[in-house]
């Protein structure tokens, strides 16, 4: 399936480091999701309620990771993962986080992809 729907550098301030001192103050890190679902249907009926709300989407990372407390990046990644697949009609995500203070050459991060019931 070639139809997803993309969000691209969303900077949410989380608590994110190997050390509890790197977790004392929220830091930055940018967040890319890709949702892979059918999207002809809404193409054809111009009808919202055959897609995804980009807002709500957005809102829902967005509240997901200011509340979260991790040592990895990964962890951050999977979480937003799992939450994308609550989506019935979501057949598979990718999810790529990087910390924005690691912004400059070369690009450090990390990228997930996880499908439905897999």
């Amino acid at each position: 399936m070639g139809d997803r729907i993309f969000i691209k550098n969303l900077v949410l301030p989380c608590k994110v480091g190997l050390s509890e001192r790197e977790r004392r103050r929220k830091q930055d890190v940018i967040v890319d999701v890709e949702i892979f679902r059918d999207l002809r249907e809404a193409g054809i009926t111009d009808d919202i309620s055959k897609t995804v709300s980009y807002s709500e989407v957005t809102r829902e990372i967005s509240k997901l990771v200011a509340g979260c407390e991790s040592k990895l990046l990964e962890s951050i990644a999977q979480n937003i993962a799992s939450l994308l697949l609550e989506d019935s009609e979501t057949r598979k995500v990718t999810v790529r986080v990087r910390k924005k203070k690691f912004g400059r050459n070369p690009l450090i991060g990390i990228e997930i992809t996880r499908l439905q019931h897999g």
